[in-house]
């Protein structure tokens, strides 16, 4: 698990980089420190298979030049984490987006 966070921080750093934006960059990597905490205590073992074919096919787009296809699976990514049927106070579960841990 640690090894696959830690390459998993370096494909976003990877594809990021390019912006050129240091603080922005430097904000993320701060982000991603921070939801390492979450993830080692919340870790699904589906977590890796999906993320990894969203990597894949995001590296694909990008190697074609496709970026707006890059841009929009990267946010269809970077939104299921977390997302999944939560209890509400009722005791009825419901979709909702939430860190667990």
């Amino acid at each position: 698990m640690h090894a696959w966070e830690a390459a998993n921080r370096r494909f976003h750093r990877l594809i990021l980089t390019p912006c050129g934006m240091k603080r922005l960059l430097a904000s993320i990597d701060d982000l991603h420190a921070a939801s390492a905490r979450f993830l080692f205590s919340a870790w699904q073992s589906g977590w890796e298979k999906r993320t990894d074919h969203d990597h894949r096919a995001i590296l694909a787009a990008l190697r074609q030049g496709k970026t707006d296809e890059a841009a929009a699976i990267l946010q269809k990514h970077v939104q299921w984490i977390g997302r999944g049927p939560q209890p509400a106070k009722t005791g009825t579960p419901r979709e909702i987006f939430a860190i667990v841990g």
